[in-house]
């Protein structure tokens, strides 16, 4: 497991980081949502809340778990850096210590709201997706690769 960066811990706690987890249902059909419970663990895990039992990201998260199936999370900073993580969910906690805690913290800030699992997703790979990198990065790979407009300006 790849170990997070500081940079990817800090913009996990960072409320003003929009968090995004992406699975996959039954037919493959993309499905992408917002969690903004979504931190690190203790271990280097992501820990996305997960509020609704029948949710198709809970559905889809438990199918990717059956089927060692990956996961992608995205990560957009106020400053526009950008990470996609790619990982698998290793392990639905629905009882126990560590799911009391989060369920007593989810009901805090939601007054009365539920607590279906507390997913546990291990990153396999962590790539900067921010512009600039992603434009420096595919000039110094394909330098003869530019658009005729810039050569005319």
């Amino acid at each position: 497991m790849p170990k997070l960066s500081p940079e990817i811990l800090h913009l996990l706690d960072q409320s003003n980081t929009t968090k995004i987890v992406a699975t996959t249902d039954e037919f493959g059909k993309p499905y992408a949502i917002a969690s903004p419970y979504l931190h690190a663990g203790p271990e280097g895990e992501l820990v996305h809340l997960e509020l609704l039992e029948k949710s198709a990201t809970n559905r889809n998260l438990l199918r990717s778990l059956w089927f060692d199936k990956k996961v992608s999370v995205t990560l957009v900073a106020a400053d526009g850096s950008n990470y996609v993580i790619q990982g698998r969910p290793v392990k639905a906690l629905i009882s126990g210590p560590i799911f009391r805690r989060h369920y007593q913290d989810v009901r805090l800030l939601l007054g009365d709201a539920d607590l279906a699992a507390v997913w546990l997703i291990e990153p396999e790979e962590v790539v900067n997706e921010t512009y600039a990198v992603q434009k420096l990065e595919e000039e110094e790979r394909f330098p003869f690769s530019v658009h005729l407009d810039r050569l005319a300006v």
